[in-house]
């Protein structure tokens, strides 16, 4: 199985290639994400695997919620590429994400994220992870930071120094190397699917970071 995985969630982007278990990153830390350096860096790191792009038969995406155009540009990419392989795409939401990270890092089953979003809007959900599930207990919603209160019983986690001011029991939500990530978490909590379906390469939100 030759999986390409794109994150581009954030103001840079991580690509990563596993090929038959050996997994190739590249990190770009520019703060310009754009469909033109991505596409050729696609490129790159899928030659330095010594594969051709229609080789690829499985794409893993962060789908937001995340930097607006960012999600677009890896949201087009996977529907280009899944279309024209007929391989699946799997989207992978930004806080199951970051909720999956902490889990690994802290070994802690019950994690609530609060991630910046626009202006005083925060990216809100709780979770609950053990090794063979990952899921929101309700819907990710945007609310203020203001209406923000940690949950008993919850490791709280955020990236927002406006809750961090007003909470002295958090944890941070650090970078990391999403596009490696975003493979483990495929292999670990996904059902494999068949072919391409548009659907799976849209983004989960409507919308979108400062």
């Amino acid at each position: 199985m030759n999986i390409l995985s794109i994150d581009t969630s954030g103001n840079n982007y991580s690509l990563s290639v596993s090929k038959e278990n050996e997994i190739t990153s590249f990190q770009d830390k520019s703060d310009n994400v754009s469909s033109e350096s991505i596409l050729v860096e696609i490129d790159n790191i899928v030659s330095q695997c010594s594969l051709s792009p229609n080789q690829i038969n499985t794409l893993i995406y962060n789908n937001g919620p995340g930097s607006f155009t960012g999600i677009r540009v890896s949201s087009a990419i996977v529907q280009a590429i899944g279309f024209s392989n007929d391989c699946p795409v799997y989207g992978i939401n930004a806080l199951n994400l970051d909720a999956y990270y902490l889990y690994k890092k802290h070994n802690v089953q019950k994690i609530q994220i609060a991630k910046k979003a626009f202006g005083d809007q925060i990216f809100h959900g709780h979770f609950e992870i053990s090794d063979t599930n990952c899921h929101a207990k309700e819907p990710i919603s945007t609310i203020s930071f203001t209406d923000v209160k940690p949950q008993p019983g919850y490791m709280f986690a955020t990236n927002s120094s406006n809750i961090q001011a007003e909470n002295d029991k958090y944890e941070t939500i650090d970078n990391y190397m999403g596009s490696e990530l975003l493979i483990d978490y495929y292999k670990r909590y996904c059902q494999k699917k068949e072919g391409f379906d548009y659907k799976d390469a849209l983004p989960s939100y409507a919308g979108h970071t400062i």
